[in-house]
């Protein structure tokens, strides 16, 4: 049976999530920008003006990516081996999960275009992985915390 580290787990999570929220932030406002507007457009809807408590939500699905990613990276470190490598599968399960097969049923009720899609997939598909290499630098198991403590 495979002991979380909590305190580890939130604070990699944490770590995850604030490069995730970042960068997908800069993604869809300063580089598919365009593609958003064209799905409103589509949609006969206007644009929507985000304030301050609209960020909120984003902050949700982000801390949402970020503490899955290290959950999955602490499961799997008892057989794939703690490191980068394993932090990195962790992402790309992460990404399936959450970039890939989330929006795709979004795309046939007009909410996302395939174009978007693509364009977010493979830009997350990247912050994915290193978002969880990032948090997973800093989990370590509850063994392993303790020894390092001198405890």
């Amino acid at each position: 049976m495979v002991r979380i580290n909590w305190v580890r787990l939130l604070v990699g999570g944490l770590v995850a999530a604030i490069i995730l929220f970042m960068t997908d932030g800069f993604f869809h406002e300063r580089v598919v920008g365009a593609d958003w507007k064209a799905v409103y457009e589509a949609l006969a809807s206007p644009e929507p003006h985000h304030d301050a408590s609209g960020l909120v939500y984003f902050a949700v699905f982000e801390l949402g990516r970020g503490f899955i990613s290290i959950y999955l990276y602490a499961l799997m470190r008892s057989w794939s081996g703690p490191g980068p490598k394993t932090a990195a599968l962790a992402g790309l399960i992460a990404w399936i999960a959450f970039s890939v097969t989330g929006p795709a049923q979004f795309i046939p009720l007009g909410f996302y275009s395939h174009a978007l899609w693509v364009k977010v997939a493979a830009f997350q598909l990247v912050t994915s992985i290193v978002a969880a290499i990032a948090g997973a630098f800093l989990y370590r198991d509850v063994a392993n915390s303790t020894i390092a403590a001198g405890r």
